[in-house]
């Protein structure tokens, strides 16, 4: 399994195949002062795998801080990875919102996409007061 692409967002959704964002790329928040709330992240992430792969996987996300911390729980959910006769690998589009995030601190904070232990992502996110 291979990471096709992924970013932070302000918004995502998938129809038809297709994947459609707004806000692609965000990597840094900032706010007149500490802490900073924000409504609404969205964390993409497209695996291609094979058909070896195909199954259920474990999926989580996590958001961590400065100090390797976890600012949420721990996002966990299943997901299948498909097969199709006569296609030899597939893609999983996996697309979670996380909202009302508050980070306390200013500093270095990253997005970690899981699947079974491994990582496939980590989206960097910095934060700042503004002075």
């Amino acid at each position: 399994m291979n990471t096709e692409v992924a970013f932070l967002c302000d918004s995502a959704l998938e129809d038809r195949g297709k994947l459609h964002a707004l806000g692609i790329g965000i990597d840094g928040l900032s706010g007149a002062a500490l802490p900073i709330t924000h409504s609404r992240i969205v964390v993409v992430c497209i695996v291609r795998h094979s058909t070896v792969e195909a199954g259920e996987k474990r999926l989580e996300i996590r958001l961590l801080d400065p100090d390797a911390q976890d600012v949420i729980p721990a996002i966990e959910r299943t997901i299948t990875f498909a097969s199709r006769e006569g296609v030899f690998d597939g893609r999983a589009r996996i697309i979670v919102e996380v909202n009302n995030v508050t980070f306390p601190k200013a500093g270095p904070y990253a997005v970690y996409v899981v699947i079974d232990g491994n990582e496939m992502a980590r989206l960097p996110l910095s934060v700042t007061a503004r002075n």
